[in-house]
């Protein structure tokens, strides 16, 4: 079986945002929020999928004051694997100060696409230092060769002492990916 990502596309979604595409600005009620920009998570996408990446708008609507769009990413990945995913997205509509309409409609409902855009592409890990401070923990590339993987012992009759040189982790075969990027 491939793996669905290969390791320098995991490594590349899962390394921390690099300092000078992280902006901050104002937040609602008070604070700040850190963000990342809509041409910084598509130049990250085209990188790690090589282009190879659709995104839609499948639902919008206004309520109130603020537009919103329903999005969907899709990728593709080397090993011939799709992967979805959906997240709303939003933006305040800004009003002409006459109130007879709105200042740019159009451009309202790109911020909202973009937002929905940046949503989806968390869910991959794009960002996820950003958007999810408190669960992001850096994953740091090291080639599997030079380390040894303990022994497995268990309590069932039936266990079998593992091999230092056992080439898999967890469900992932090491060996497997490693010849698959070749």
């Amino acid at each position: 079986t491939k793996p669905v990502l290969f390791t320098e596309q995991l490594v590349h979604i899962m390394q921390a945002t690099p300092q000078e595409h992280i902006y901050t600005r104002p937040a609602k009620g008070g604070g700040t929020w850190d963000y990342v920009t809509g041409v910084y998570v598509k130049k990250v996408l085209n990188y790690v999928f090589a282009w190879n990446w659709d995104f839609e708008v499948k639902e919008k609507g206004v309520e109130g004051s603020l537009i919103w769009v329903l999005g969907r990413l899709t990728v593709r990945t080397k090993s011939g694997a799709t992967i979805v995913k959906e997240q709303f997205g939003r933006a305040d509509l800004k009003s002409k100060k006459d109130g007879t309409g709105y200042v740019d409609y159009g451009n309202d409902l790109k911020a909202a696409t973009t937002d929905a855009l940046k949503k989806c592409a968390s869910e991959l890990g794009i960002a996820s230092d950003v958007y999810g401070k408190n669960e992001f923990k850096e994953i740091k590339y090291q080639e599997l060769d030079n380390l040894t993987i303990p022994e497995k012992i268990t309590t069932s009759k039936a266990a079998k002492m593992v091999s230092a040189t056992t080439t898999t982790v967890g469900n992932i075969d090491i060996a497997k990916m490693r010849e698959a990027n070749k």
